[in-house]
């Protein structure tokens, strides 16, 4: 009788503490006996699982994504050998690269590697992948010059040197690097030369100009002092269950502080870190976006932080920033927990004009969604958003807000999967993405069930990243998963809206025109996009602005304002076309459909 009250007290403590903010990472409680190095990490395959069926509003468009077969074969690598650090369960990020300007995206995925860290080892490297138009991909690594050999986590993607070619950043578990797109089809290792290489464990990260000076700075997030011996086994270890080695939670180490390099315009970078104001206070952060949240002309960073509180770095101007995210309500969710913040969406999802936040978090938490109130004020609408009973029994990680069938709402996906195996306690291990439509009045509901065979799996998924891959008009997804290939997901949802994509490039401010205002009038509709930086889990996606119109003919009015303060506008636009404009500049037609 004791042994079973001990058994069901334990259990108990178990969800107690989840719930608390540690939700099944562990008990918390380090123990100092070494972990077994014979008991390996095991990765279950995709799971099948039974079809779901929903019944979609009259009219609405049926979602349907294919996964390209063949895709990106090589599996995520994350070295985990029954020593349970932490690194191993955060997988790796993706950017979406048009690398060598011929119009197509292209695909970078940030890889893992042995543990130490070994300069010398060439075996596992992050991939480029170039786009061959016709639904196939090409490793094209080696002849770039660009395989990171690293442990890789993020990746951000910008033209940081103004050369016309998007440059590669990756972060690292101990070291980053910069890799300077020569324009020729190859990258050269700038990382020393630049000053960025850095140290500790770097997270999501991110390229904008910040100080308005026209060239791209760079962000990198920072999650935790993680400790290691010299074999590369961590000094501290937790209980998943009883008994059972796992993950440690995030209070087990020190957070660190993230990191901000000034782009000093002549190749180089300087650390600005401390003067800037964004290391106090310090947070375990994952994710990032960068907006004019305040629409004050200079760009804010939020950060999503795991078991401490979110940060909004307001920006002050002169590379000097101003935590804000308690007094703007984006610290904690709606009940002032914490919360495991770790993917990031930005977006207009309410069709207010204002672009509102969404954090993934942990197991038993629920998502948390911010809508954008004005003033510097975010209020919680996790629940009138009909999201908060659909993501609670999810552990979610990539994320963003994407308009799927081009009628001109922001739907959201979401990719899952748990951290620590404890499927003994009833809990999923590998789970089930989501994709959510946006039904208006700003709410959504769950269309996973008619989204495709990939929406009917469990996996254990980690970033994501959004484009449009096939120059068709419509948001195409690309996920990550622990242990497994990436999967490319190709939009073929019927029928679908009108659209315009427009590919800005700045002059007055930073060529990636992060922070420009878009607004489409069409159709009765007035919809606005802006251009962030970062978002997501770890991953950059297209900074194309595509715009679904639904059921509109033309566009009435188009017009941008820049982060400079320049507006354009321009009337009776054709519908279904790509457009590059150069701030200050008129529209050039990159292809109708």
């Amino acid at each position: 009788m004791l042994s079973r009250r001990v058994a069901i007290i334990t259990i108990l403590m178990l969800i107690i503490a989840g719930l608390g903010g540690i939700a099944f990472w562990s008990t918390g409680k380090t123990i100092d006996r070494e972990v077994p190095p014979d008991r390996p990490a095991r990765l279950p395959t995709p799971i099948p699982i039974a079809p779901r069926r929903i019944e979609l509003e009259p009219n609405a468009t049926i979602p349907k994504f294919r996964e390209l077969v063949p895709g990106l074969p090589v599996p995520h690598y994350n070295d985990a050998h029954g020593q349970f650090r932490l690194v191993e369960c955060m997988g790796s990020g993706v950017g979406l690269i048009d690398y060598d300007n011929d119009g197509w995206l292209d695909i970078y995925i940030a890889q893992g590697c042995p543990i130490p860290l070994s300069p010398n080892q060439r075996r596992y490297s992050s991939r480029l992948y170039r786009n061959n138009r016709d639904g196939t991909y090409v490793d094209v690594t080696d002849s770039a010059h660009v395989g990171f050999n690293g442990y890789g986590i993020g990746v951000a993607v910008g033209d940081y040197d103004g050369n016309g070619y998007d440059d590669i950043y990756v972060s690292g578990f101990g070291s980053g690097a910069l890799y300077r797109n020569n324009g020729d089809g190859t990258f050269t290792n700038t990382t020393d030369e630049a000053g960025v290489k850095g140290s500790g464990w770097a997270t999501s990260c991110a390229f904008a100009d910040l100080d308005g000076d026209g060239d791209l700075d760079l962000y990198v997030v920072h999650y935790l002092a993680d400790t290691v011996d010299d074999q590369g086994r961590p000094t501290v270890s937790c209980n998943a269950l009883p008994g059972a080695i796992g993950y440690c939670p995030p209070i087990a180490f020190t957070a660190e502080p993230d990191v901000l390099y000034r782009n000093d315009g002549n190749g180089k970078f300087t650390d600005v870190s401390a003067e800037s104001g964004i290391t106090n206070p310090a947070g375990n952060g994952l994710g990032i976006a960068i907006a004019d949240w305040d629409e004050d002309g200079k760009l804010d960073i939020f950060v999503a932080n795991d078991q401490t509180p979110n940060m909004l770095l307001h920006n002050l101007g002169g590379l000097r920033f101003e935590e804000v995210a308690r007094p703007w309500g984006l610290a904690y969710n709606e009940s002032g927990d914490l919360r495991a913040g770790m993917g990031v969406a930005a977006g207009d999802y309410d069709g207010d004009g204002r672009i509102d936040l969404l954090v993934t978090n942990f197991y038993e938490e629920a998502s948390t969604l911010y809508r954008n109130a004005g003033a510097g004020r975010f209020v919680v609408e996790t629940s009138q958003a009909r999201l908060l009973g659909p993501s609670r029994s999810k552990l979610g990680f990539g994320t963003g807000f994407l308009d799927y069938d081009n009628d001109g709402r922001l739907d959201l996906f979401v990719t899952n999967g748990h951290v620590n195996d404890v499927r003994p306690l009833g809990i999923p291990y590998a789970m089930s993405p989501q994709l959510f439509r946006n039904i208006g009045h700003g709410k959504f509901t769950d269309v996973s069930a008619q989204a495709g065979r990939y929406f009917d799996a469990e996996w254990l998924g980690r970033s994501a990243a959004f484009g449009d891959l096939d120059n068709d008009g419509d948001a195409d997804i690309i996920v990550t998963h622990l242990g497994r290939p990436p999967a490319i997901l190709i939009n073929e949802s019927t029928p679908l809206g009108a659209f315009i994509q427009l590919t800005l490039r700045g002059s007055g401010s930073g060529r990636d025109a992060t922070g420009a205002r878009v607004t489409v009038e069409a159709g009765g509709q007035s919809l606005v996009r802006v251009v962030t930086a970062g978002t997501s889990y770890l991953s950059s996606s297209d900074r194309r602005v595509l715009v679904g119109m639904g059921s509109a003919k033309l566009v009435d009015r188009l017009t941008i304002r820049w982060l400079s303060g320049k507006t354009q506008t321009w009337a009776n636009l054709p519908i279904n076309q790509s457009l590059q404009i150069t701030e200050g500049a008129e529209p050039v037609v990159i292809f109708n459909k």
